[in-house]
């Protein structure tokens, strides 16, 4: 069940954990930064990041900043079918941002050469580099959802705000080409919370379309958060769905990943195309992440009919010490 739209609830000791309509705009976390002896949750344990995907038939953008409090990452890349390119670029720094960074969906991140601020209520990524750069524009809508899930290892929450099907326009400029592409394609995963130390999780991402013509997109993981987070866009309506099994084997980035929920809902093959992997050991943080890009084929079973679709996105598999 999908509770209203919450405006703000992690200022007080007691979070009541649920999915909630719509994005909760103050997601204000220095009750619980500033708990913790001899560190402060702020850098020990609070994690917050901003993934931004483009997902279109012609070009798969993905763009991030990370803040994982001692340790900040961002990176992007772009694949074009049409020419199967694949670029990528990446940064690493140590205390990357400021002990006071409370960060709303809607504040500016800036990390090194990344950026992603809101103007006129655009959403607007951009990475200049030597290789190539980018530029992400999209327009969040009131469609999104907001979970509020519970945590472990004494750990207070971890929020995540997932939307899809968002009006959307990626540039890329190398020395060799340039491309572009626009339409409902825009994907947001803003997260902040205090996750537990060690997690493991599947993740699926996707826009695509339906034999009927029907707008579709996913977010769907496995593993973590509780299996709160499996939504389904259908056009303007959303479905939630159960928790998910995902079935993958080595390498990750060209091998078939099988994935359904036990609702019988969505069943589907993820066909890599690519991926953009990273193994980060920061002595106090470790991470070891594969994002594959490319198609996604399968079917939903609703109201008793089964429709096939197809689409395009990311699937990953991500393992952290943090």
């Amino acid at each position: 069940m999908i509770t209203p739209k919450a405006t703000s609830i992690f200022r007080t000791p007691h979070i009541p954990h649920g999915i909630y309509d719509d994005l909760m705009a103050d997601c204000d976390t220095s009750f619980w930064d500033k708990q913790g002896f001899p560190f402060k949750k702020r850098r020990t344990q609070r994690k917050t990041w901003l993934f931004i995907g483009h997902y279109s038939p012609e070009l798969i953008c993905g763009f991030a900043i990370v803040d994982a409090g001692m340790i900040s990452t961002a990176f992007s890349y772009y694949y074009s079918f049409k020419d199967n390119v694949f670029e990528e670029t990446k940064t690493t720094i140590p205390f990357g941002f400021p002990s006071d960074f409370n960060p709303n969906l809607n504040s500016k991140w800036k990390l090194g050469d990344y950026s992603i601020e809101t103007i006129n209520n655009a959403i607007k990524c951009s990475f200049k580099g030597k290789k190539y750069q980018i530029e992400i524009e999209l327009f969040n809508n009131e469609n999104g959802v907001s979970i509020v899930a519970p945590s472990k290892e004494e750990r207070p929450f971890n929020f995540t705000y997932k939307n899809q099907l968002l009006s959307s326009k990626a540039t890329v400029i190398s020395s060799k080409s340039k491309y572009e592409t626009q339409g409902n394609f825009g994907s947001i995963d803003f997260t902040k919370g205090f996750p537990p130390r060690y997690i493991k999780w599947n993740w699926l991402s996707f826009i695509g379309e339906t034999e009927s013509k029907i707008k579709i997109a996913c977010n769907l993981v496995d593993l973590f958060n509780e299996n709160m987070e499996n939504v389904l866009w259908l056009n303007d309506k959303k479905v939630l769905l159960s928790a998910a099994t995902f079935t993958v084997q080595e390498p990750l980035d060209t091998s078939q990943w099988k994935i359904t929920t036990k609702d019988g809902i969505l069943n589907c093959t993820n066909n890599p195309l690519g991926a953009r992997s990273e193994n980060l050991n920061a002595f106090i943080l470790k991470s070891n992440f594969t994002q594959t890009f490319g198609t996604i084929e399968g079917s939903i079973l609703l109201d008793g009919k089964l429709e096939k679709f197809t689409a395009v996105g990311v699937a990953e598999e991500h393992i952290a010490l943090w």
